[in-house]
């Protein structure tokens, strides 16, 4: 059989995606992968896919039924040409770049290419990204799920700009969670715990705290559950509340984040 799928990148985000897909069932065999950097643990991991190095490495006569850009935004006009050329007719172009819009991607390939654009997260090698997605063409959707869906729920938005504020949530997400565990196991140890120590209880309690999330999606709720009026987490959340600060520093964040998703729509 034929592989149906192309990968232009196999980074992080885009070895996350396609171990997604084969945990769910997927065929190793129905993937390829350009990409000149590719790391010798991802081949292993993704033991039975096509790797290539560049474009001239390909079969000329394969066209793709979906090419998913899982390179950087910056690079992207430098192989729209190539990609034009590799995708079938009534294929689909898939992007995971972060703000360049699907206007841009479908001019830059020709014009005649439908284009979905998904923003999933670092959690889809296990299953659990958070994957907003947008499209144009509702007949491209059935094929996208079924890529995208063994690395977590597909969730779609009818406008587009809604991509650069789910960057910021849950896109760039994860690794505010990482950050808030340093910070953490950094207040432990300066309160007296050995680093290990604390390290071990940051990350231990925000993988428990996931787990009761994953049955009660409620985070109010949960928080009120485990405060005790006049406790001690009760104390620790008025100092997060002091002036507004945990929110006005979230809202600093995911500011930021729109900010730079929105520069990188915008190359120079």
């Amino acid at each position: 059989m034929n592989p149906t799928t192309l990968f232009i990148g196999a980074g992080n985000m885009g070895s996350a995606i396609i171990k997604g897909y084969l945990s769910a069932g997927g065929k190793a065999g129905d993937i390829s992968i350009v990409d000149p950097f590719v790391q010798d643990s991802t081949k292993q991991a993704l033991a039975g896919a096509h790797f290539y190095s560049d474009f001239e490495s390909l079969d000329p006569a394969l066209r793709f039924d979906m090419v998913v850009l899982a390179t950087k935004p910056q690079v992207f006009l430098s192989v729209s040409q190539d990609i034009e050329r590799v995708t079938a007719a009534n294929g689909t172009i898939v992007s995971i770049m972060a703000g360049i819009g699907s206007e841009t991607i479908s001019t830059a390939v020709g014009g005649n290419l439908s284009v979905v654009r998904c923003m999933p997260n670092m959690a889809a090698s296990k299953g659990y990204s958070a994957n907003v997605a947008f499209t144009k063409d509702e007949a491209k959707k059935q094929g996208f799920e079924r890529l995208f869906g063994g690395s977590g729920t597909v969730r779609w938005v009818d406008n587009e700009d809604q991509i650069h504020f789910t960057t910021a949530v849950s896109g760039s997400g994860p690794a505010y969670f990482f950050a808030f565990v340093e910070a953490l196991a950094a207040s432990g140890t300066n309160a007296g715990l050995g680093s290990q120590l604390a390290m071990d209880l940051a990350i231990d309690t925000l993988i428990g705290a996931s787990e009761l999330l994953k049955s009660d999606r409620d985070p109010e709720r949960l928080r009120k559950s485990v405060t005790s009026k006049g406790g001690t987490t009760a104390a620790a959340l008025e100092a997060f509340a002091h002036n507004n600060n945990l929110q006005a520093v979230v809202d600093d964040a995911t500011s930021a984040a729109i900010l730079r998703s929105r520069e990188l729509g915008n190359p120079a």
